[in-house]
């Protein structure tokens, strides 16, 4: 998902919960999805996006496995705890 711009975008979720890898700009709120440090990172930029490429092709196995699952993403985002989350942060600013 090579974007410049995003916010949460659900076709990173999508893919992982589906079991999918992916290679992620790291832009807006993808690096809450995959992680700060992850592998699957790279800056919005052509050459980068494939060096990326052409290394994950070196061994697609050991990439995926360095990617969350699909059952930790669906935990994480799933629309119940997004929603606790939500209301836990809320509750949060409300008695600062």
């Amino acid at each position: 998902i090579p974007s410049r711009a995003e916010a949460l975008p659900y076709i990173v979720l999508e893919a992982l919960a589906a079991g999918r890898p992916v290679i992620v700009s790291r832009v807006g709120g993808i690096p809450e999805i995959v992680g700060e440090n992850s592998v699957a990172l790279v800056q919005p930029d052509a050459q980068e996006l494939a060096r990326k490429m052409a290394a994950v092709l070196g061994d697609p196995a050991a990439y995926q496995a360095a990617l969350p699952g699909p059952d930790q993403i669906r935990q994480r985002f799933s629309a119940d705890s997004m929603a606790a989350q939500l209301e836990t942060e809320y509750f949060a600013a409300l008695n600062e």
